[in-house]
């Protein structure tokens, strides 16, 4: 028991903010942490147990969270540790950093399973008007780089940016051929990708999700004029996904035309372009956002309160006021949740279930201090 009350203490003692997460990193910690002895993702792993867990890049819905992470990894993990133990795997610690780049690499792979249709993206590449200058191997128009040559189609904060620095040429040519600028949806975008990644698989690659520190997003932000219009503050929490805010940029492009008296819109390369996503962007779109009610009464129902209130042996995780997220509380269920599940079937507890969101309100109420 000492183990597990020493790890939740570690396990609160950590900030609750976002840490930088990086999905080529995840992509390795997923075979040196012995996840692809069990686990498939995108389509590679399960090599000890073929029929074992699920293939983690399918699973969950394409704008989950790390609290919707730790929820279902909570969920499985019984089942996990009983497979562990029948099959001898050998896996690694899980710490905060481990888990915020596994999430990212399992996101990745679920990102660009996009609920889209090809068949609507083809329309639409008609439709909103990109086959008047964009063919797919060549282009009616010389100066415009055909489908096989785009490079943003593997990497979403790359299309970002892509799309963006092209709107002015992209202004110009419709204002000659009198067409109105094609605003997007998230879906239209997605159906777009959908299609323009299937005509185009040679350049495809593989996926990329890679979020930095953000540190030069706030200075960029401000040099690239941003701050000129806009709130350098962050904005409220969004929910977007990354090609939700391709869509919106792209609409938003069309107010910065390139003649008077708007101003050009500032180029903005792919690496800076993931600096200013990771301040104002990525932060806001994984954060915790529970209801605090819901989760006082899920600690209750769930049985917390019979060993984390002071009466039982483990620690009081509500004095750990403002530190908890998805990352921490996954990394330590991933250290000490055996323990736990041992005390619980001493004490004839069943394991408690998390449904959609359940773990998000806990963290919110836990995060509160046990005020509401």
């Amino acid at each position: 028991m000492t183990g597990l009350v020493a790890g939740f203490i570690a396990l609160g003692a950590l900030q609750a903010a976002t840490v930088p997460m990086d999905s080529a990193r995840g992509d390795r910690l997923f075979e040196s942490q012995g996840c692809v002895q069990c686990h498939k993702l995108r389509e590679q792993g399960a090599t000890v147990v073929p029929n074992g867990g699920p293939d983690l890049g399918r699973v969950l819905d394409r704008a989950y969270t790390p609290s919707l992470l730790a929820g279902t990894m909570w969920n499985h993990a019984p089942a996990m540790w009983t497979a562990i133990k029948a099959e001898s795997v050998k896996v690694g610690d899980i710490d905060q950093q481990a888990a915020a780049d596994l999430f990212a690499s399992f996101y990745s792979a679920r990102y660009f399973e996009m609920p889209g249709d090809a068949g609507r993206g083809k329309k639409l590449f008609a439709s909103k008007s990109c086959e008047t200058c964009h063919g797919l191997t060549t282009s009616p128009n010389p100066s415009a780089k055909p489908v096989n040559q785009w490079q943003g189609l593997s990497d979403p904060i790359a299309l970002v940016g892509a799309m963006w620095n092209h709107s002015p040429v992209m202004w110009s040519e419709l204002s000659q051929r009198k067409i109105s600028w094609p605003n997007m949806t998230s879906q239209d975008l997605s159906d777009l990708l959908v299609y323009l990644r299937n005509v185009s698989p040679s350049r495809g690659g593989q996926p990329m999700f890679r979020i930095t520190a953000g540190e030069s997003g706030e200075r960029l932000f401000v040099s690239k004029g941003c701050a000129t219009c806009h709130n350098a503050q962050r904005p409220a929490a969004s929910k977007l996904t990354l090609t939700g805010v391709a869509a919106s940029m792209w609409n938003h492009a069309s107010l910065l035309r390139a003649e008077p008296p708007r101003p050009e819109p500032p180029r903005i390369d792919a690496d800076e372009m993931r600096e200013v996503l990771s301040e104002y962007w990525a932060r806001q779109f994984f954060e915790n956002s529970g209801n605090a009610a819901r989760g006082k009464r899920s600690f209750a129902a769930k049985h917390c309160v019979e060993c984390h209130t002071g009466a039982g042996p483990g620690p009081v995780l509500p004095a750990r006021a403002g530190t908890y997220n998805g990352m921490n509380m996954f990394s330590a269920l991933w250290s000490h949740g055996p323990t736990m599940l041992e005390q619980m079937n001493r004490k004839h507890i069943p394991w408690p279930v998390f449904k959609a969101g359940e773990m998000a309100d806990l963290i919110a109420w836990l995060n509160l201090g046990a005020k509401k």
